[in-house]
């Protein structure tokens, strides 16, 4: 009888030491998903703030396209225009002001630029399908002529309700592979960054945002002949 409860004794024992080794078991693996969720909420936290936080949200604004006045430096004689005589005027009609910095624009249509230098006779004319793009509106990388003509806008790095913005065929920075305003043609992407469009065909242009990855406004313009 004494051996039959000392027997009972240990089972009891053993099984008590089994019940605490699992219970140390499940509170390590209830730890290790409570780090687990920490991490993970912190991750999270850290990417919502880098983005602007959670309630970061696109601007919204109305922009018009108010004309396009250009052409091609080559073709009959009243649709011909020099880059530096292609304008397309833009206004802010209502909604957020536009950060300079990270507002893009994007212009396609019918339209040309060249490879190396026309000048001396080393270019090559390039027409096509043209792709126009504009990495924001800020002077950086641009011509002089942009600030100048942009005066009122740049001033407080916003393009607020009211303002104007003035866009040139002759916008890129001379002299320099290292422009704000690149240009391809059919594909090639090392030309002049310099561009014209067609007089009377119709051209595309966005506005984008380019921190949000939105389109801010979408418009279309035909492209009238400039009158010497």
């Amino acid at each position: 009888m004494k051996a039959c409860i000392q027997v009972r004794f240990k089972s009891f024992f053993s099984s008590k030491s089994g019940s605490n080794a699992a219970v140390q078991v499940i509170g390590s693996l209830i730890l290790l998903m409570i780090l687990f969720i920490l991490v993970g909420l912190a991750a999270s936290s850290f990417f919502d703030n880098s983005r602007g936080g959670a309630n970061f949200q696109s601007p919204v604004a109305k922009i018009d396209l108010e004309f396009y006045e250009g052409g091609l430096p080559w073709g009959p004689k009243d649709e011909k225009a020099k880059f530096k005589e292609n304008f397309i005027v833009l206004e802010h009609n209502g909604g957020d002001s536009l950060p300079l910095k990270s507002t893009s624009i994007r212009i396609s249509g019918y339209g040309n630029a060249f490879t190396g230098n026309i000048s001396d006779g080393s270019g090559t004319r390039l027409e096509g399908d043209t792709l126009v793009f504009y990495h924001d509106l800020s002077p950086e990388k641009k011509n002089t002529a942009y600030e100048t003509r942009n005066e009122a806008v740049l001033k407080d790095g916003f393009w607020d309700v009211g303002e104007r913005l003035v866009l040139c065929g002759d916008d890129s920075a001379i002299g320099t592979s290292d422009s704000s305003v690149k240009v391809s043609v059919g594909g090639v992407e090392d030309t002049s960054d310099n561009y014209g469009f067609k007089a009377g065909s119709e051209i595309s242009l966005k506005v984008i945002d380019s921190e949000g990855r939105n389109v801010i406004a979408d418009r279309t313009a035909v492209v009238e002949a400039v009158n010497n």
